[in-house]
């Protein structure tokens, strides 16, 4: 059983490795506060609103005067997003990298995360209906009316127990050169902070110049590798439906390159006379194959997360990066900080599926999130 004071205290302390660190280059003699912009902000991260609604609520909370015509722009939203839009891509993320420095300078102090952890990288899209040609805008798979998305590469941890997001880098397509620089820094910032286990990624990093950068870092990594034909032939000439082969990635085109990788074949959970494909660099002996899959699956823990990033997601519609990028970094910011908390709750550092607290009394607590 957690007491009140105990999550008030654990959840404000936490806090405190996020707002400190935010900087909107507010001028002394400037209009509102950096406060009330941080104020704001979380008001429209946990309510999925958008800045304009979210400063009227916010305004109408401490008993200002505010025209809550729907048309109306509410001048401190306005002041936010000039202040975000004028922001630097690069201080944008120096900003948030201090608070991942704080926030697991607070878990270290706790002695969470000692142990070699597993992480998982994947790209995550968020949605953009606006022109195509918008800088740092990318075509995407069809989805709720657009193919245009945000992109953003994000490293997260996926034990058992808990998804705690230790990197990003923002995208600006999906070309092999760029994906490999992303794994490279965001392993990089990763080994800041943890000891890497394994990596895992799904069937969108499944190409050999992505395979022989995470090789050249040194890690071991597992992928889920697509029913190519060259793969269809290896399971048509096993008899086995478990097996264990080496298997060469190849690409024959330019720029030329090809490694030896394990290619790990189990039949599908779900689907009869279907196959579940992975290969990885390390070595595999035909009684791990099982249990490496099923390891594997906990890899769709980051999409959990990221299901979990979006819940404090403000929404904007605005086209420029620097919102964008702030926005995405602050509710990152605030989902590390909600694991965090609930680490720190649970006695045994163990969070099951149901955790200690929702994210409902997480903003009760938060403590510099007042609703006036």
């Amino acid at each position: 059983m957690v007491e009140t004071a105990e999550a008030k205290q654990v959840s404000r302390a936490a806090s405190s490795a996020l707002f400190p660190e935010l900087d909107f280059g507010v001028a002394d003699n400037g209009t509102y506060p950096s406060e009330d912009f941080q104020r704001v902000l979380a008001r429209i991260a946990f309510d999925n609103e958008f800045a304009n609604a979210g400063a009227k609520a916010y305004q109408l909370a401490r008993g200002d005067d505010v025209d809550v015509g729907a048309e109306s722009r509410n001048p401190l939203a306005r002041a936010l997003l000039y202040h975000l839009r004028g922001l630097d891509a690069d201080a944008v993320d120096d900003q948030f990298d201090r608070v991942l420095d704080a926030v697991l300078n607070e878990a270290a102090r706790n002695r969470l995360f000692t142990r070699p952890v597993d992480v998982a990288i994947d790209v995550h899209d968020w949605l953009y209906y606006g022109d195509s040609d918008t800088p740092h805008v990318s075509r995407t798979d069809p989805d709720r009316g657009t193919d245009c998305a945000y992109k953003f590469a994000t490293i997260c941890i996926v034990g058992p127990s808990v998804r705690f997001t230790l990197g990003w880098v923002a995208l600006d397509g999906d070309e092999t050169d760029e994906l490999a620089e992303a794994i490279r820094q965001l392993v990089s910032q990763a080994r800041e902070y943890v000891d890497i286990n394994r990596v895992y990624l799904d069937r969108g990093f499944y190409r050999v110049h992505l395979a022989l950068a995470l090789e050249e870092l040194g890690v071991e990594f597992v992928m889920r590798a697509p029913q190519t034909r060259k793969v269809q032939r290896f399971i048509a000439d096993h008899d086995e439906d478990t097996f264990v082969a080496e298997y060469e990635m190849a690409r024959s085109n330019p720029p030329t390159g090809r490694t030896t990788v394990r290619l790990v074949v189990v039949p599908h959970r779900s689907r009869e006379n279907d196959y579940f494909c992975l290969v990885t660099n390390r070595e595999v002996t035909l009684d791990l194959a099982q249990p490496l899959a099923e390891a594997y699956r906990r890899r769709w823990g980051i999409e959990t997360s990221y299901r979990k990033v979006t819940e404090f997601l403000p929404k904007t519609s605005s086209p420029m990066f620097s919102v964008r990028l702030f926005y995405f970094l602050f509710a990152v910011a605030l989902y590390n900080l909600w694991v965090l908390t609930n680490l720190l709750l649970t006695p045994d550092r163990v969070v099951g599926s149901t955790p200690v607290l929702p994210t409902t009394l997480f903003r009760q607590f938060l403590g510099p999130i007042p609703d006036g």
